[in-house]
């Protein structure tokens, strides 16, 4: 799944600062604030919770919900897919909905219990409910975004008109056990595993702030397989380190073996799907997506020379063009 990052603290001149003024678990020491500690966010209250959120377009078009990666990420690498290139947004056509999902980015944290696929679902389905009644939406998720649309495609096959999934994780448990080894560079010696280690001398993950703090740290290193860009590495505001392991959890048997399926009921849905790799990418690139498009009735696959998993972040302008032209074809079935 989508490895996530934040600038690490120049934690040399914490100490001092720590000792005399700064709680590190206080909102914004650490990681940016959520929208429960900072009212200035642009937020939604559903469900008992409160998220991060942003739209952009006309509420009247034909709507599209963004997808972030993790789990426990958040949209803001996914904005430059509402930008405008070569003279085109799809805010011109489409009513697009972004949102951090429960526990994740920016939006209100919660303990384990709320952090199940099932509250999930009910989450993405009341969004859906809220801003496209009555009509099917089309969902756009990369990396774990791309694993939560399957998920919401197989429960509700009727209230999705279209998909573009951008390099999906593996859609069931047995895909996910074959392609773990892969997944994170666990050599004792990686500079980010240091990192992780030198820091929990210094830290407790004894809150939110602090959990989600130590959960990124090194990420920009840990999955060398994925070929993602380091001089212009995709954005990321904060990380929900509770979020990424309780989603994960929630897939798993008591040995910590993935057991989920999220494709035990694609054939109910028939709408053409757009899978989207990166050339670069070895885990979750072309050679998975080849596999993984089949487990859907009608779905084809693009694949976009020189770049990694963050494709859509580096080559923003290709991936645009290529959602574009999927949803051209399918404007008969989504107006």
């Amino acid at each position: 799944m989508k490895r996530l990052r934040w600038l690490p603290l120049a934690l040399g001149g914490l100490g001092v600062t720590a000792c005399e003024t700064m709680m590190p678990g206080d909102p914004g020491n650490l990681v940016p604030p959520t929208v429960a500690e900072d009212s200035r966010l642009p937020a939604i209250e559903m469900n008992g919770s409160r998220f991060h959120a942003q739209f952009f377009g006309n509420p009247a078009n034909p709507v599209i919900v963004f997808l972030h990666g993790g789990p426990g990420g958040d949209y803001r690498s996914m904005l430059r897919l509402s930008e405008r290139f070569n003279g085109y947004s799809l805010a011109d056509e489409y009513f697009l909905v972004y949102w951090d999902q429960r526990g994740s980015g920016l939006s209100m944290r919660h303990g384990k219990e709320l952090l199940t696929l099932a509250v999930y679902s009910n989450d993405l389905d009341s969004l859906v409910n809220r801003y496209s009644p009555g009509r099917p939406v089309i969902l756009i998720g990369e990396s774990w975004g791309g694993m939560f649309a399957t998920s919401y495609i197989n429960d509700h096959p009727g209230r999705v008109a279209g998909a573009v999934l951008i390099e999906p994780g593996p859609l069931d448990g047995a895909t996910a056990e074959r392609i773990k080894p892969d997944m994170f560079d666990l050599d004792l010696t990686s500079e980010w595993l240091n990192d992780y280690a030198w820091n929990s001398g210094f830290f407790t993950a004894d809150d939110y702030a602090r959990m989600d703090y130590e959960r990124m740290l090194g990420l920009r290193d840990a999955q060398p397989l994925f070929h993602e860009d380091r001089v212009n590495p995709l954005p990321v505001w904060r990380l929900g380190a509770l979020a990424s392991r309780y989603i994960q959890k929630d897939g798993q048997d008591e040995r910590g073996v993935s057991v989920y399926d999220f494709t035990a009921n694609l054939a109910a849905f028939t709408a053409p799907v757009l899978f989207i790799a990166g050339s670069w990418s070895e885990v979750l690139g072309p050679s998975l997506q080849q596999q993984q498009m089949l487990r859907y009735p009608s779905a084809t696959l693009q694949v976009v020379e020189g770049a990694g998993h963050d494709v859509a972040w580096v080559k923003t302008p290709e991936v645009l063009t290529l959602i574009k032209g999927y949803l051209d074809a399918r404007k008969g079935s989504i107006q």
